[in-house]
């Protein structure tokens, strides 16, 4: 039992780690941050205009209002909106934007579902280019249905000269239960994404929220056949994460922004449960294929799931402690103390900095809740298996 009582007393140790983790973030964010202002990236990301798009599957009231609100911003360059629907979308008349693309049924490429629509407008705008029926230096805003980029994160994506940027996710307040589930997308925004996304080693990718020059979107593909000849599977989810990597992996600068990306939560339980399902095997997905390289793949298998071996083993180790089946040393009793603090700290600094002192003293306060539901939802997304389709959850 030697060894479980290390690693129990290492993992209730962790938040000694975290607030490392986010301090060093902070710290290079501002760094790379101050460095790609001064400096190009690996193409100098002159920005003409902005497409700004949506993929949606007949969510017209919410993409009308996102259009909406983005337009009223004081961009410093032309606005393009875009929405990009399949062909059997009922509402094609109903959209207030300037394209709509409809992705015949006939496309066929290495991806299904949204990246397969996601991979057909960027086939578009390649042959629009190439035809000179629209402008070379364009920046793309990639969005979704239920998130609105803030003007600070538009406005650092344009004067920011990384090819690649994502934005911090920040939670919309809708219900006690909706908010409470994403506090935790605050707290890995905060200190997972930040770090590793600035040290050019992605973790994460939000399609809520990200922004690329068109030098990446003309040369980096959705397809899979970069990586794995196992071509007769096809990239259904975590199309944005697979991306992102793809990206990083082809030599393209990326960032990752503090400026916020408003999301709708899940608006109940089981839409919270279809989305981690679907974040849980795309994550699989893309392990099982072997559709990034070793280091991509080991670093989403250890850290990306760390926070449910983390909860699961923690979280037993705490009975097993008290029913004197492990030992925990005595020189590291008080220290676990002090990382309970300095997890609660970390935890809601991160909340506070995305939602304001009132939801970082509330998420403090539900930080178990909010760790346990999260830990249940993909637990469940794991026994109910992999989906083999992307599913979509209530948005308005």
């Amino acid at each position: 039992m030697i060894v479980l009582d290390y690693l129990i007393s290492i993992i209730w140790l962790s938040p000694f780690l975290y607030i490392f983790v986010l301090g060093i973030g902070k710290l290079v964010n501002k760094t790379r941050k101050s460095a790609l202002l001064e400096h190009k990236g690996r193409v100098d990301k002159k920005v003409d205009k902005i497409i700004f798009q949506i993929p949606t599957i007949g969510n017209v009231k919410s993409v009308n209002k996102i259009f909406e609100t983005v337009k009223s911003y004081a961009l410093p360059v032309p606005l393009e909106t875009w929405v990009i629907i399949e062909d059997w979308d009922v509402h094609k008349t109903e959209y207030v934007c300037d394209k709509i693309v409809v992705v015949p049924k006939d496309f066929v490429c290495e991806d299904l579902y949204k990246s397969r629509a996601l991979e057909y407008a960027r086939r578009l705008r390649q042959s629009l280019v190439d035809e000179n029926k629209m402008e070379l230096n364009y920046l793309l805003l990639q969005g979704d249905d239920d998130a609105v980029p803030s003007l600070e994160f538009i406005k650092e994506c344009i004067t920011v000269q990384a090819d690649i940027i994502i934005g911090t996710i920040t939670p919309k307040v809708q219900s006690v239960w909706s908010t409470i589930l994403d506090y935790e997308r605050c707290v890995a925004c905060g200190i997972f994404c930040n770090f590793f996304t600035n040290l050019g080693m992605p973790l994460w990718a939000h399609g809520e929220g990200t922004a690329m020059s068109s030098q990446v979107d003309r040369n980096v593909s959705y397809d899979i056949s970069f990586f794995t000849h196992n071509t007769k599977h096809k990239l259904i989810l975590n199309e944005d994460s697979f991306y992102f990597h793809k990206a990083a992996i082809m030599g393209y600068s990326i960032f990752n922004s503090e400026e916020r990306i408003f999301i709708l939560p899940p608006l109940s339980f089981k839409d919270a449960v279809t989305q981690r399902r679907r974040w849980l095997w795309g994550q699989i997905s893309i392990l099982k294929l072997k559709m990034l390289p070793l280091p991509n793949r080991l670093r989403l298998s250890f850290i990306g799931f760390s926070g449910l071996w983390l909860f699961s083993i923690g979280t037993i180790g705490l009975p097993l402690y008290y029913l004197h089946i492990v030992n925990i040393p005595a020189v590291l009793l008080p220290l676990t103390f002090i990382s309970l603090g300095v997890w609660l700290v970390t935890r809601a600094y991160t909340i506070g900095v995305c939602m304001g002192w009132k939801h970082a003293l509330a998420g403090t306060a539900v930080s178990y809740l909010t760790v346990g539901l999260n830990f249940v939802t993909h637990v469940i997304g794991l026994f109910k298996g992999d989906p083999k389709k992307f599913e979509v959850i209530r948005k308005e």
